[in-house]
């Protein structure tokens, strides 16, 4: 049967997670699996080699750190069916996953778990074509989170409607901040997110100031201004901090008069200013308000 679904693993230390969650994905009707082997020290391409000969695998050697954009860019360009899900190695299927949700599919949509967990929020699904129009996954991104919502993002600009499946099909393995943080720079993952989070406002501003999102080398440096100046701040012990972006100058010319225009050069800038407000309770995952699927298939 051809696989209608690719499940798409990464893993990197995960390896005692992932010997819970790939014998479900790889037991999924109408779907194939790949798992990238993120120069994993636990020897998770050996495992998988061993235990699954059937699973897709990609090792990728000699990369620092942990960058899940890079990790889930190399599984999807492995993968081969026409439809590309993206499960963490701590995310479990049911059973009737696939039979639940590959009936549902439909072109010019994207998937994911409703109502969403902290752990679940990027169990996302969409088509191989959308994926790869919005470029994939965002590789600046560094650390733990955002790179999901950057996905999202841009799935939604390009008119990609979000639908929900059943939570009920997804369970977790627990686990605390140390394993999502083990291979990151940036230890806290609260002080990630406030760079992260700041990058994809500036980017989606940027897009929507130019119509097209930043160039990779551009990408780069804005990421690497935001993480600078937030780290700073927070090493200084500094509430609040501000971004300054550049944008290109544009020279403005007046209408013709006499056989003369006007010249005039506009420097322009984006600032950022982020205010560190403590912290509070939390109220919980947002939900978020997606039409469920109608597979007809029992949920």
């Amino acid at each position: 049967m051809t696989a209608v679904l690719s499940l798409i693993t990464t893993c990197k230390g995960r390896l005692d997670h992932l010997k819970q969650s790939l014998p479900r994905m790889a037991a999924q009707p109408g779907t194939e699996t790949v798992v990238v082997d993120y120069d994993c020290p636990d020897g998770t391409g050996d495992w998988v080699a061993q235990d699954f000969p059937q699973v897709r695998l990609v090792r990728v050697k000699g990369v620092e750190g942990f960058n899940a954009s890079h990790a889930r860019n190399i599984g999807a360009r492995a993968a081969t069916a026409p439809w590309l899900g993206f499960f963490d190695a701590d995310i479990l299927l049911a059973e009737r996953f696939s039979t639940s949700v590959l009936p549902a599919l439909r072109d010019g949509s994207y998937y994911r778990a409703s109502p969403v967990t902290l752990q679940t929020w990027g169990s996302i699904i969409c088509h191989r074509d959308d994926f790869f129009r919005i470029n994939g996954y965002d590789e600046v991104y560094s650390g733990w989170g955002g790179e999901d919502d950057d996905l999202l993002a841009m799935l939604a600009l390009h008119r990609i409607t979000g639908y929900g499946y059943p939570a009920a099909l997804l369970d977790e393995v627990d686990h605390g901040d140390e394993r999502r943080t083990r291979f990151a720079a940036v230890k806290s993952r609260w002080l990630q997110s406030r760079i992260n989070q700041i990058y994809l406002r500036a980017k989606l501003d940027l897009i929507r100031l130019h119509g097209n999102p930043p160039t990779k080398q551009e990408s780069r440096l804005i990421f690497a201004e935001i993480e600078r100046t937030v780290l700073q701040a927070d090493a200084a012990g500094n509430a609040d901090c501000a971004i300054n972006l550049g944008l290109p100058d544009q020279t403005l010319g007046s209408p013709p008069h006499d056989g003369m225009i006007e010249l005039n050069n506009l420097s322009r800038s984006l600032t950022y200013k982020l205010s560190f407000r403590g912290t509070r309770p939390s109220p919980g995952v947002p939900q978020i308000n997606l039409p469920m699927i109608d597979s007809g298939a029992t949920a």
